[in-house]
């Protein structure tokens, strides 16, 4: 797939995100606004109660968004907030409905904050999978992955003298090989990979980067990811599993 398109599909996919979050906010505030007055909040500080809880889900969302995009997942206190402010839109949203018990009223009342809810946890993994599609290489790459060796050309005999005047015999040719060309490994980094798992083809780029690389783990998986194929957190993981495993045999 073009590196445009999934480039495209993720625009697509925060435009959508936010359009439906904001349409909650405002579909949330009346709902919430008549449970706090009418459980002894007065105004205006009845009508605060819905965007602070949004604004914090806001805030959660645009974090993980820009995380996705590096290929990092958001830890648990990231993730504990988009549930604490989704759970808590969605039980301001049905407690009127609850305590009526209107069976339609609790669940267009919950509809909004639940879809909103689950749509903020699919986004970043929506977002992981169309980075994977953006730095996969691609099938003819793929193909001419390993080393090339140039191929020389046969340098055409000499015509020799006329029927008339023999020369000397022509001595036995020698075949010249010419250089091949291969990978070369410098200190910015290796040219091609051979075959292998992801976690060789990992091992084999740590093995050619010289001691005094002043690069870092995340750094070296950013620029391996497009190498190796697949994503940066998945060269991070394999590097920080080698580096264990060096420390665990000395």
């Amino acid at each position: 797939m073009a590196g445009g398109v999934p480039r495209r599909l993720g625009r697509a996919l925060d435009a959508g995100l936010w359009l439906v979050a904001g349409l909650v906010a405002v579909y949330s505030l009346a709902n919430v606004h008549t449970a706090a007055r009418g459980h002894g909040t007065a105004d205006p500080q009845a009508w605060l109660l819905a965007p602070i809880v949004d604004i914090a889900l806001f805030v959660a969302i645009t974090a993980d968004a820009a995380l996705s995009r590096h290929g990092e997942r958001p830890d648990g206190w990231a993730t504990g907030l988009r549930w604490f402010c989704g759970i808590a839109t969605w039980t301001l949203n049905v407690w009127d409905a609850a305590a009526s018990g209107d069976p339609g009223a609790i669940v267009a009342h919950s509809i909004p904050p639940v879809v909103l809810v689950l749509l903020a946890e699919a986004a970043p993994r929506y977002r992981q999978r169309f980075a994977a599609l953006t730095t996969a290489p691609a099938p003819a790459l793929e193909a001419t992955a390993g080393p090339l060796v140039a191929t020389v050309e046969p340098t055409p005999a000499h015509p020799g003298p006329p029927a008339d005047h023999p020369g000397p015999p022509a001595g036995p040719s020698v075949d010249r090989p010419g250089p091949s060309a291969g990978p070369e490994a410098g200190h910015g980094g290796p040219v091609g990979l051979v075959g292998g798992s992801t976690r060789h083809q990992v091992a084999a780029l740590v093995a050619r980067i010289p001691a005094d690389d002043p690069r870092s783990d995340r750094q070296l998986a950013t620029e391996w990811a497009p190498l190796v194929g697949v994503t940066v957190s998945t060269v991070h993981n394999h590097l920080s599993a080698l580096r264990r495993a060096e420390v665990t045999s000395r």
